[in-house]
């Protein structure tokens, strides 16, 4: 009976320290996201939907020790993003190419490759982001225009706050990239596919 009623104690302190640091740990979002000033190219857009592999779907915030242990994906123990990856880069990408002024029909689909801080040394890190975009037709599923684009952007500390940041400036730099690259379709260096007409609803 006695040694039930330790076991019983330290199964209940062990509860309670498991608590007590799940409390403690920091929830990340990317901040304050504001629409794009320029936002002409919305009127061809109904919706953005983005998707991440697999190793993205969680809300771990990663980062890979590039001088160390270049193969290992790792996650900070006290951080965590507040949605997974996909979540919080689309509704970045919504928020700045959206904003309310979304009347076409064509769909943008944003494939997450990396969404990770690397870090060349102990104090140097860089936010990276690797994703795949297609503007897809009204109907039938046709794919207009196709892109891969690769984000970096610096740290301004070794850290988990540090990449939060980091990550959340590279997810703004992607929504201009991605505003310019749809706006370029028009032109006549992209075969005039005026994506306007294409993408009326």
């Amino acid at each position: 009976m006695k040694k039930a009623w330790m076991l019983a104690a330290v199964l209940l302190a062990a509860c309670g320290g498991g608590a007590k640091s799940v409390s403690n740990v920091a929830q990340y979002d990317l901040g304050a996201v504001q629409p794009a000033p320029n936002n002409r190219i919305v009127a061809a857009l109904r919706g953005i939907d983005v998707f991440a592999v697999s190793w993205l779907d969680s809300s771990a915030m990663q980062y890979r020790l590039l001088y160390a242990a270049n193969q290992r994906r790792q996650s900070y123990a006290e951080s965590r993003w507040v949605a997974p990856p996909a979540e919080l880069v689309g509704y970045g990408l919504r928020k700045r190419m959206l904003s309310g002024e979304a009347g076409g029909a064509c769909r943008l689909r944003v494939d997450l490759d990396e969404f990770v801080q690397a870090f060349a040394s102990a104090k140097s890190s860089r936010a990276l982001i690797e994703a795949r975009a297609q503007l897809i037709a009204p109907s039938g599923g046709e794919i207009l225009a196709r892109r891969s684009f690769s984000l970096s952007r610096p740290a301004d500390s070794a850290d988990a706050a540090g990449g939060a940041a980091a990550l959340s400036a590279a997810v703004e730099a992607f929504a201009a990239e991605l505003h310019d690259w749809l706006g370029g379709l028009d032109r006549a260096s992209a075969a005039g596919l005026n994506i306007a007409q294409r993408c009326k609803g």
